[in-house]
């Protein structure tokens, strides 16, 4: 996280540290939990990992754009959550939906609510996500469901960067 508030920096400063965020690799937490899963742990883990990727990506997510928008900590805590995350950068200027990968974005935090919160279970939102996930069933192919979303999440997390630096 970044130790200073946005208003101790320069703008220079502030843009170097967005630009030094590309950089930034939201899936090291979650390859160290696939690592130390072991053959026989191997869904398990890679479910694990997706709940990981979504906190990193969360995390990074909220520092960039807290940064890069100077929010106050309410603002913060509000930006988490996807109507007021669309609302808060929409007054600044950018529309989040058309940044790519945003449906990756919320795709990922529901998959991560239905780990943690739904047991697993594919909830209506997430019906055909995947063509092997079903409403009502249990998630299966966890370590396909990784390979696509740890990808797609980077890649949305630098676009997202990118719209930020315009500002």
């Amino acid at each position: 996280m970044v130790d200073q508030s946005h208003e101790s920096l320069t703008d220079i400063e502030i843009l170097d540290i967005l630009q030094s965020m590309k950089k930034d690799e939201l899936d090291i937490e979650a390859k160290e939990i696939i690592r130390n899963g072991g053959k026989a742990g191997r869904q398990e883990a890679h479910k694990q990992a997706l709940v990981a990727l979504n906190k990193n990506f969360e995390e990074k997510f909220v520092e960039a754009v807290t940064l890069a928008l100077g929010l106050n900590s309410t603002q913060a805590k509000k930006i988490r959550y996807k109507k007021d995350r669309i609302r808060i950068l929409k007054a600044r200027g950018i529309d989040y939906l058309a940044v790519d990968g945003a449906q990756t974005a919320q795709v990922l935090a529901q998959i991560a609510q239905a780990i943690t919160r739904e047991d697993a279970i594919v909830t209506k939102d997430l019906h055909d996500i995947f063509p092997f996930w079903k409403e009502g069933w249990p998630m299966v192919q966890f370590d396909n469901a990784y390979k696509i979303l740890a990808e797609d999440i980077q890649l949305h997390y630098e676009a997202l960067l990118d719209q930020l630096l315009v500002q």
